[in-house]
């Protein structure tokens, strides 16, 4: 249990991070990568493969990091 001082610390972090705009919170997921898969066609199409015989290397060359969303 909180004592008095440690409640009345916490009020006042809520107090400023509303004052501020909220709280970010970065989520505990793990990383999903997500890749361009457009791009990962266009390239499949041009050098005659099919996307699941890239290498990782090929592979990597469309990988990128989605955005965070909070909702």
């Amino acid at each position: 249990m909180l004592s008095e001082a440690e409640m009345r610390g916490w009020d006042a972090l809520d107090a400023a991070a509303v004052e501020a705009g909220g709280y970010l919170a970065k989520p505990k997921r793990p990383l999903i990568m997500d890749y361009d898969y457009r791009a990962m066609s266009h390239y499949c199409r041009d050098k005659g493969v099919k996307n699941d015989d890239l290498t990782e290397d090929e592979l990597r060359l469309f990988r990128f990091d989605p955005p965070l969303v909070y909702g």
